[in-house]
């Protein structure tokens, strides 16, 4: 675990205190307000078009859904969806080492030290197929293509579950919010966009194919087995129904074996059903008998089913936000027999967790529950530890779109303990909504819950990072004896595949001792162990600060999963927005 020296404890306490910092590195107003320590800065917002990048690609508006990903060793890749009638997905390229050092900056001195670092913005495909790849259209911007209001979103690495489990390929899902009601898919490495509804071929089982509607998004399941995908498909308006589909790996739209990319990935021959059951009524109620039925009567519905995501320490289980009803988690119970899908032996519980105020803003005073409503877009961490609290299923963020065009930025456990206020849009002209969030921290070698991203609509749309006041680097010193060297080897070989605890050689602090725990002692081997990225109190004097910053180091990258490490490429996934 990462530990701050005495000395450096001493310093901070004596620090003056002052209110939780935040700028905006491009120039422009941060378009948030920050609560309980949390420190931010600007990375990108409506309008900028970064110089010498080589595209005119300016960024549009109405700023919603995110992803990430890794495509090298020095690029962070962000994916960012507009909620336009004419809508567009944009990619935003960031250096990583420079990202790396602003967020640094910014725990210990409250500024990013002003150096720059997004290096490009475009359109994030180039092509786009409605037919399953036969046929491609080229596309560079808006101006030849017609799709409309993209909300949520997610990005997911190969093997998603392990070896052979989830999909073949780094992949973006999202889907239209309306009008045309299509769910698509990306190839990141290729930047081909796939039209998915109304191309998949009709597999039996369930209802046939892949359907249009009014889709917020689609969360990916873990199946348990290596010749199926499984998704939550969460429709805001259109059925109001919740619905899951089904696929068939290594099938073409016909049913015969292919290897093309839809085809393996398990998105070009499925069935889908209707999820059976109600949502809980109470906070902590818990529904134990739902089940998947190809009729709609009985179906789970609400008129505002929002955001979904899956939990990394247990991918059969989802969290999704209702913005008329609250917060919930769904524990799913796959069954496939005979190579098939079993519907009638499959089922799920949904638990509340979180109750509904409607249109509320926080106003300063009170329990955080009493104003904690219209939950949109959530973000599903992996395990962590947190100002040495442990949360062994990771922590849930949620964005929030009221009524009062503002929004609220919430942090909690998965079962709705701890939770707390993280920033809003209260009173920033030219902000609305919250909408995309997303958990970036092992991204850039952090604690899961420490390094979040979120934007917000409005006429000043734009993308922030939010820093944990108890960021938490990772940390491969296993034994505690202040350096890393081939003690700590042998702890993480002695606990290889079977240890869950930092002290056991869990690097990551993500539940785990596996591989890229390997290549966090590897990066930081002969050195001392990274310290807290900062005390939890307010922005320092500057001669505080000198003396703070010998105390200091930068932060490691993390390097890939065992599915993504040969192919140089990490994801984050993510919980976007209508």
């Amino acid at each position: 675990m990462c530990r701050v020296f005495s000395t450096a404890l001493f310093l901070a306490a004596a620090c003056e205190a002052m209110l939780s910092t935040s700028l905006a590195l491009d120039g422009a107003s941060l378009r948030v307000n920050l609560h309980n320590g949390w420190k931010a800065f600007e990375v990108i917002s409506i309008g900028d078009n970064p110089a010498d990048d080589g595209s005119t690609w300016s960024m549009p508006g109405t700023f919603d859904g995110i992803g990430a990903w890794l495509p090298d060793s020095s690029t962070l890749r962000l994916l960012i969806n507009h909620e336009t009638t004419d809508a567009t997905i944009s990619e935003v390229n960031l250096h990583l080492p420079s990202f790396k050092t602003a967020i640094a900056n910014v725990i210990a001195s409250g500024t990013t030290g002003g150096g720059s670092f997004v290096t490009s913005a475009r359109q994030a495909y180039d092509r786009w197929s409605s037919d399953g790849g036969a046929n491609w259209i080229a596309t560079s911007d808006i101006s030849n293509t017609t799709f409309y209001r993209f909300c949520s979103g997610q990005s997911y690495l190969p093997d998603t579950f392990g070896t052979g489990r989830g999909f073949a390929d780094p992949i973006y899902v999202t889907g239209e919010e309306g009008s045309t009601d299509r769910l698509i898919a990306i190839d990141l490495a290729n930047r081909d966009f796939y039209q998915l509804s109304g191309v998949a071929g009709s597999a039996a089982g369930g209802l046939g194919g892949m359907p249009f509607d009014n889709w917020e998004n689609a969360a990916l399941l873990d199946t348990g087995e290596t010749d199926h995908v499984i998704l939550l498909l969460s429709p805001d308006g259109g059925t109001q129904n919740m619905q899951l589909y089904v696929g068939e790996k290594g099938k073409d739209a016909s049913g015969n074996a292919a290897n093309t990319f839809l085809a393996r990935n398990g998105l070009a021959f499925g069935s889908y059903f209707f999820l059976n059951d109600s949502l809980p009524v109470s906070k902590g109620d818990t529904s134990i008998d739902g089940t998947f039925d190809t009729t709609s009567a009985g179906a789970l519905n609400s008129t505002k089913l929002e955001d979904v995501d899956t939990s990394p320490s247990d991918p059969t289980r989802a969290v999704l936000g209702d913005q008329d009803s609250g917060l919930f988690t769904f524990d799913f119970d796959f069954v496939f027999s005979g190579g098939s899908f079993n519907a009638a032996a499959s089922g799920f519980s949904i638990t509340k967790v979180q109750n509904h105020v409607n249109d509320v803003d926080y106003s300063g005073s009170g329990a955080y529950a009493n104003a904690f409503g219209d939950a949109d877009n959530v973000d599903w961490t992996a395990p962590t530890v947190i100002n040495g609290s442990t949360y062994a299923e990771g922590l849930i963020f949620v964005n929030e779109d009221s009524g009062t065009a503002n929004g609220e930025i919430w942090m909690n456990a998965p079962d709705g303990s701890n939770l707390i206020l993280i920033g809003d849009t209260v009173g920033i002209s030219g902000a609305a909504e919250t909408s995309g969030i997303l958990d970036i921290s092992q991204l850039v070698g952090y604690n899961p819950g420490s390094i979040v991203l979120t934007s917000n609509q409005g006429s000043n749309a734009s993308l922030s990072v939010l820093i944990n006041p108890y960021a938490q680097r990772d940390n491969a010193d296993f034994n505690g004896d202040n350096d890393v060297d081939g003690f700590d080897f042998l702890t993480w070989q002695r606990n290889l595949g079977s240890g869950t605890l930092p002290v056991q050689g869990d690097a990551q602090h993500d539940g785990d001792v596996d591989g890229p725990d390997f290549k966090v002692w590897e990066q930081q081997f002969g050195s001392p162990p990274p310290l807290f990225a900062a005390a939890a109190v307010p922005e320092p004097s500057a001669a505080c600060l000198l003396s703070l910053a010998l105390y200091s180091f930068v932060g490691i990258a993390r390097l890939p999963n065992e599915a993504a490490r040969n192919s140089g490429t990490i994801i984050a996934r993510q919980g976007l927005r209508k």
